[in-house]
């Protein structure tokens, strides 16, 4: 029988709904830490992720460094040629591959040279990849030319003349010296700078070089305030098969220069800074250069041999599409050029004073003059335009851009103290201005063309003639107006820059002046522009490797 006491007793005791709550609750806590587990567990895979991602990206990104730096020692083993379009490379070759360890990089070498307004300037854009990672860099480099880095060089002579016999502004250089031979510093003049030769160093009385002076041999009747070292010169050697005299400690072979094969002598003033010798040894580094690495002086050059600069080489294509761009500025003729100066005049007034001037180009449109003749220009404001006879009634040619001439240069300006009204001349008026050095343009070539077959567009830099002989360039004539140069001038064979009238017919230049046998005489004032290593045209083989910029695309 049921009991009905048990039965009693359970409806005595009144019922919970805490039993319902407690499981309810127990539930609602087992969810929430299975979800905060989950995601905890999903964070840290997340995270496990994130880590090897970056891992990845980190080797992609050195894959791609790898990269640049694989194709710069293509560069310079010259096993890779830079295109405008880019050059492809990899690292899918066994050799390059293996020490990458999984990673890849593939890129493009390109040259912006004649895209451009720079000179032998280079990009080289690497991607690196590593699993499912992929960066990309850029490096852009350009090549200092060591002809470029002196700004007055003469690769056989520099001789320089004070005729006028003036201390102080009538003639000053403000730049380094360098000659492939001999140099000869006139009386009473200061070169602010330092003066390198493979050959000879004479400085005659009065004169001051306010550095150091390496060279073979010196004769010194003036003041040296910094050293002088004798040194040795050498020349890489031309050919592979040929005798080399010097080995230095990586391998390279040398033959000496001039036979200069021991430090010649010093004769005269004892330099302020002592003077010291010495001959190159097999294994040494060989130490030429008194510049760093991005082309500026060093204030203590450690200088322990002479070497033998090579001229830059000319692009003839390059200045030949440049000619024809704007206003078509290649002649065949000087006729032809002078034609088109006689179009370029126009009559302004400058300082109160009413002058005839030839412009050509623009600050936005500059021009490039390619002149396939002799040129022999004179400004005559009193007489009348002779295209025929290259006389030009103007008083002043101002150019921005740059000239190409194959031939022999010649300029003679006005007399600018005759008795034609307009004269003397507006105060910084000049007879001739090319502003060559904002375009990344030489502001005067003088050299001549290939003698080879062929056009501009056919020719390349190897065909570019020697140095020694050939095209000049001259300004001598008589009491003429103030010239201006703002680049680089260079001369195949002589520059010879004579104005010795009057301190009022100052031939000025800032930029680099390149010449076979350099030859100025007063008035002249000289001051280098590191700028013009961005010169177009001029190509060479020699030279120093300086970074632009880098940078990690993505």
């Amino acid at each position: 029988m049921p009991d009905k006491n048990l039965s009693a007793r359970r409806a005595a005791v009144p019922h919970s709904d805490h039993d319902g709550s407690t499981m309810i609750l127990a539930i609602l806590l087992s969810l929430i830490v299975s979800a905060i587990g989950g995601t905890m567990i999903m964070m840290s895979n997340a995270d496990h992720q994130i880590a090897a991602n970056e891992r990845d990206a980190e080797r992609a990104l050195f894959a791609a460094r790898a990269g640049a730096n694989y194709a710069f020692h293509l560069f310079q083993e010259g096993l890779i040629v830079p295109t405008d379009a880019g050059t492809a490379f990899n690292s899918f070759a066994q050799p390059v591959s293996d020490p990458l360890r999984g990673s890849e990089f593939t890129g493009e070498f390109f040259d912006l040279s004649s895209s451009l307004a720079q000179g032998q300037l280079f990009s080289i854009q690497a991607t690196g990849t590593h699993n499912r990672a992929s960066r990309t860099t850029e490096v852009v480099f350009q090549i200092v030319p060591e002809s470029f880095k002196f700004g007055y060089m003469a690769f056989n002579e520099a001789t320089l003349h004070n005729h006028s016999g003036l201390a102080g502004p009538s003639f000053r250089i403000e730049s380094t010296i360098m000659s492939n031979g001999t140099v000869d510093v006139p009386k009473s003049i200061t070169i602010d700078g330092t003066i390198v030769a493979s050959g000879d160093v004479s400085i005659d009385t009065g004169s001051t070089i306010t550095r150091d002076v390496f060279a073979n041999d010196v004769s010194n009747s003036g003041t040296i305030q910094g050293s002088v070292k004798l040194l040795t010169s050498v020349s890489e050697l031309s050919s592979s098969a040929g005798t080399w005299d010097r080995l230095d400690a990586f391998g390279n072979k040398y033959e000496w220069l001039n036979g200069n094969s021991s430090p010649g002598g010093f004769s005269g003033n004892a330099p302020g800074g002592g003077q010291t010798s010495y001959t190159i040894q097999d294994g040494d580094d060989f130490l030429y250069s008194i510049f760093n690495r991005n082309g500026f002086l060093l204030p203590d050059p450690d200088v322990n041999v002479t070497k033998y600069v090579p001229p830059p080489q000319l692009d003839y294509a390059a200045m030949k599409a440049e000619a024809d761009l704007n206003d078509p500025t290649y002649f065949t003729s000087a006729t032809d050029a002078v034609n088109y100066l006689i179009s370029k005049k126009v009559n302004e007034t400058i300082g109160g004073r009413n002058v005839t001037t030839i412009r050509v180009g623009t600050a936005d449109a500059p021009e490039f003059l390619y002149i396939d003749d002799d040129f022999e220009l004179t400004l005559d404001p009193s007489g009348a335009d002779a295209a025929g006879s290259s006389k030009i009634a103007a008083d002043g040619l101002y150019i921005e851009g740059g000239i190409y001439v194959s031939g022999s240069f010649d300029f003679d300006g006005p007399d600018f103290m005759n008795a034609v009204p307009q004269y003397p001349l507006p105060p910084d008026y000049y007879m001739l201005s090319i502003n060559a050095l904002p375009h990344c343009f030489p502001a005067l070539l003088v050299y001549e063309e290939p003698s080879v077959a062929g056009t501009p567009a056919t020719w390349t830099s190897a065909d570019t003639p020697a140095m020694g002989a050939g095209s000049t360039l001259k300004m001598s004539g008589g009491t003429e107006g103030p010239s201006y140069f703002n680049g680089v001038v260079l001369g195949q064979s002589e520059i010879h820059l004579h104005h010795t009238s009057d301190p009022r017919e100052l031939i000025r230049f800032n930029g680099a002046e390149l010449a076979w046998k350099i030859h100025n005489c007063d008035y002249f004032w000289f001051t280098y522009d590191p700028l013009v290593r961005c010169t177009r045209f001029l190509l060479t083989s020699d030279g120093t490797p300086e970074i632009v910029s880098y940078r990690e695309v993505r």
